[in-house]
């Protein structure tokens, strides 16, 4: 059974049965400035400890955002913290879920997020604060915006990698990407490859709507290359 409670921020002790050791710095800054714009948005798990302390089981990340928001002055040291109270013997296990199942937000849904509050005329630091990550991130994922809706579609069906689809990000000429794509063969869709195309306006020759002497030409070469080699 679990019971919600609220404890106060010195009371709480990071967990040694939490399986996670290691934290970001830079992590627990945007956590932080996340937490600070929005509060903590899911309840850290705890185990009873001695003396009226609690042990973080699961939330570790999140505590270590709180203490340095408390050195900076900006909660108190006894911040009242929601937290949800579990058995100790089921310390390690909740722990381990917690990390082993999380998945990270999906790019394009990032995207999407970030896009839709740049909208609304939020600047690229507090967008960064709210969602907890880095303004290299946001910057990042907003740059896809220039990039075409059928090919974003297809990295969401695993279709290309997260390094082709970026690729399309040195040009916005929509019409432009998808002839790249599919006059590309599927062995050579390499990102500096779809860069190159891109940035020095090339067709592949594979291409259908390239007439068909210049792809018999462009075999001739090719071939013409391979002996000489």
């Amino acid at each position: 059974m679990t019971t919600t409670i609220i404890i106060e921020l010195n009371r709480l002790d990071t967990d040694p049965k939490n399986v996670r050791k290691t934290y970001s710095h830079d992590s627990i800054v945007a956590l932080a400035a996340s937490i600070r714009a929005n509060g903590v948005l899911q309840n850290l798990v705890v185990r009873t400890g001695k003396k009226g302390r609690y042990f973080v089981t699961a939330g570790g990340r999140r505590l270590k955002a709180l203490l340095l928001l408390a050195e900076q002055g900006d909660i108190q040291k006894d911040h009242p913290v929601e937290c949800k109270v579990r058995a100790g013997e089921d310390a390690t296990e909740i722990s381990l879920t917690e990390n082993v199942m999380r998945e990270d937000m999906h790019p394009v849904d990032a995207y999407e997020a970030f896009r839709a509050l740049a909208d609304q005329g939020k600047a690229i630091p507090d967008i960064a604060a709210r969602f907890g990550t880095t303004e290299i991130i946001v910057r990042r994922r907003l740059a896809l915006a220039k990039v075409s809706p059928k090919l974003l579609d297809l990295y969401r069906q695993e279709k290309m990698t997260f390094e082709q689809l970026s690729a399309f990000t040195v040009s916005d000429d929509h019409e432009r990407q998808e002839q790249v794509w599919n006059g590309l063969s599927s062995w050579d869709r390499h990102a500096s490859r779809i860069k190159s195309n891109l940035l020095t306006d090339e067709v592949a020759s594979t291409d259908r709507r390239v007439p068909a002497f210049h792809r018999e030409f462009a075999e001739y070469e090719r071939r013409k290359c391979a002996e000489v080699a």
